[in-house]
Protein backbone atom coordinates (compact mmCIF):
# COMPACT_ATOMS: atom_id res chain seq x y z
CA UNK A 1 0.00 0.00 0.00
CA UNK A 2 1.38 3.80 -0.98
CA UNK A 3 2.37 5.57 1.52
CA UNK A 4 -0.52 8.07 0.91
CA UNK A 5 -2.99 5.65 0.68
CA UNK A 6 -2.13 4.04 4.28
CA UNK A 7 -1.95 7.57 5.44
CA UNK A 8 -6.06 8.47 4.21
CA UNK A 9 -6.88 4.68 5.25
CA UNK A 10 -5.51 5.12 8.62
CA UNK A 11 -7.52 8.31 8.91
CA UNK A 12 -10.45 6.24 8.69
CA UNK A 13 -9.65 3.83 11.26
CA UNK A 14 -8.88 6.34 13.86
CA UNK A 15 -12.56 7.74 13.12
CA UNK A 16 -13.98 4.24 13.39
CA UNK A 17 -11.59 4.06 16.77
CA UNK A 18 -12.71 7.78 18.20
CA UNK A 19 -16.56 6.89 17.30
CA UNK A 20 -16.35 3.67 19.23
CA UNK A 21 -18.62 1.74 16.92
CA UNK A 22 -18.04 -1.99 16.00
CA UNK A 23 -17.42 -2.97 12.55
CA UNK A 24 -20.75 -3.88 12.43
CA UNK A 25 -22.24 -0.92 13.51
CA UNK A 26 -19.99 1.04 11.03
CA UNK A 27 -21.04 -1.15 8.17
CA UNK A 28 -24.67 -0.64 9.22
CA UNK A 29 -24.01 3.09 9.49
CA UNK A 30 -22.23 2.93 6.19
CA UNK A 31 -24.85 0.88 4.82
CA UNK A 32 -22.67 -1.62 2.99
CA UNK A 33 -23.61 -5.33 2.51
CA UNK A 34 -20.71 -6.98 4.83
CA UNK A 35 -17.91 -6.64 7.13
CA UNK A 36 -15.29 -7.47 4.05
CA UNK A 37 -16.83 -4.62 2.22
CA UNK A 38 -16.55 -2.25 4.41
CA UNK A 39 -12.95 -3.02 5.57
CA UNK A 40 -12.02 -2.72 1.83
CA UNK A 41 -13.19 0.61 1.30
CA UNK A 42 -11.39 1.67 5.04
CA UNK A 43 -8.23 0.66 3.01
CA UNK A 44 -9.16 2.22 -0.39
CA UNK A 45 -11.15 5.38 1.17
CA UNK A 46 -11.53 6.36 -2.28
CA UNK A 47 -14.21 3.49 -3.31
CA UNK A 48 -16.27 5.19 -0.24
CA UNK A 49 -19.21 6.55 -1.64
CA UNK A 50 -20.10 9.85 -0.24
CA UNK A 51 -23.58 7.99 0.94
CA UNK A 52 -21.71 5.63 2.77
CA UNK A 53 -19.35 8.23 4.61
CA UNK A 54 -22.58 10.29 5.15
CA UNK A 55 -23.81 7.40 7.04
CA UNK A 56 -21.04 6.63 9.24
CA UNK A 57 -20.96 10.43 9.66
CA UNK A 58 -24.41 10.70 11.33
CA UNK A 59 -24.21 7.81 13.68
CA UNK A 60 -20.56 9.38 15.07
CA UNK A 61 -20.19 12.22 17.57
CA UNK A 62 -16.87 14.68 18.04
CA UNK A 63 -13.99 13.66 18.18
CA UNK A 64 -15.01 11.09 15.33
CA UNK A 65 -16.79 13.66 13.05
CA UNK A 66 -13.66 15.97 13.21
CA UNK A 67 -11.77 12.97 12.24
CA UNK A 68 -13.90 11.61 9.70
CA UNK A 69 -14.18 15.17 8.01
CA UNK A 70 -10.06 15.94 7.78
CA UNK A 71 -10.19 11.95 6.10
CA UNK A 72 -12.37 13.16 3.23
CA UNK A 73 -10.94 16.38 2.70
CA UNK A 74 -7.86 14.54 1.95
CA UNK A 75 -9.21 12.63 -0.76
CA UNK A 76 -11.45 15.07 -2.05
CA UNK A 77 -10.12 18.16 -1.34
CA UNK A 78 -6.18 17.96 -1.71
CA UNK A 79 -3.92 20.73 -0.89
Amino acid sequence: MPKESFLKSSQFRAARGASGMTLSQIKAAAGVGSINTYTAHEEDPGDFRLSEIEGMYRCMEEPAKSLLRDAVCEIFLPV
